[in-house]
């Protein structure tokens, strides 16, 4: 089964429970959106670009509006969280393996409730899996998996998320930049406590019957690039799951992101910027931070359509 997983694919869909936007394909009913979410930071020096990503969608999604388009071309820096195209899979799943399954006589059983187990059960049984074959797994590794499916039934791909989009437009001389790596984004998970696990675990799967609905709030928010809405429902999200795990996925990586992004700000280099959009809203968003360290920070407004 873990095999099957794409890495680092699985790390995004991981982050997908804990918060990172999805959004449902595009209506043809919709009206465009005047606003994106993308911001204009601003330095004596140069112009950053920062573009929240969504790690999976679907052509419906496309074409991007031109200005959005047009400040990736003027970029010299592509930066993103990791370069997935440059991913090594083989040892991430060899990671996974390594750090994601139970050996010397355990198993998940002897680490869930009798309820979560109850659940898993009914995910198993509705998507033909092997229940069986998920006794190896840690819950970390079972939520990936749970998520994997769930966006994969409501018609999401990887391989159409904003962060390949411009990974796969990206040409020299225009250079792309990581803000991390699969070790890294790995560990946040392999490190994770017993509670945390658990509680990832059980959030996913009560989300499982409310996804469909979830997705369309979602893609609501992201098309008509309104941040407060989408908050709104990061807050919901992460009300379900683990407070402290949430934090090491999203706030403790924010400072250090905005503390990247300061450094591009300081030099001369145009950079163009796609992390997961719940990385760069709220109270505690790489917006925000970098407004904290001084630079002029606005959202980009579009032209009306």
């Amino acid at each position: 089964m873990v095999r099957r997983l794409r890495i680092p694919g699985i790390l995004v869909l991981l982050l997908a429970v804990m918060g990172a936007a999805r959004p449902q394909a595009a209506q043809q009913s919709q009206p465009k959106p005047r606003r994106f979410l993308m911001w204009k930071a601003t330095s004596p020096t140069v112009t950053l670009y920062l573009v929240g990503s969504i790690h999976v969608g679907n052509s419906g999604m496309y074409p991007l509006p031109r200005e959005v388009e047009s400040a990736f071309a003027a970029a010299k820096v592509l930066t993103v969280e990791i370069n997935i195209k440059n991913a090594d899979q083989a040892k991430g799943i060899a990671l996974v393996q390594k750090y994601g399954m139970y050996g010397g006589g355990d198993s998940l059983g002897k680490h869930i409730s009798k309820e979560t187990s109850d659940a898993l059960d009914d995910f198993c049984s509705k998507h033909a899996l092997p229940r069986a074959g998920m006794e190896q797994l840690k819950p970390w590794v079972v939520a990936v998996t749970i998520a994997a499916i769930s966006w994969k039934e409501a018609g999401e791909d990887p391989n159409l998320g904003i962060d390949m989009h411009f990974l796969n437009e990206s040409k020299e001389p225009q250079r792309i930049d990581e803000l991390e790596s699969i070790e890294s984004q790995m560990a946040l998970f392999t490190n994770a406590t017993e509670e945390e696990q658990q509680a990832l675990l059980v959030s996913t799967l009560k989300q499982r019957d409310k996804l469909k609905d979830l997705i369309k709030r979602i893609q609501m928010a992201y098309l008509s690039g309104d941040p407060e809405a989408l908050q709104k429902i990061l807050d919901e999200q992460s009300e379900m799951g683990s407070k402290s795990l949430t934090k090491k996925l999203l706030d403790d990586r924010n400072l250090t992101m905005a503390a990247r992004l300061d450094e591009y700000l300081k030099g001369k280099e145009p950079a163009f910027v796609v992390v997961g959009a719940a990385h760069i809203i709220g109270e505690k968003g790489v917006a925000r931070l970098l407004r904290d360290k001084g630079y002029k920070v606005e959202q980009v407004t579009l032209e009306a359509k």
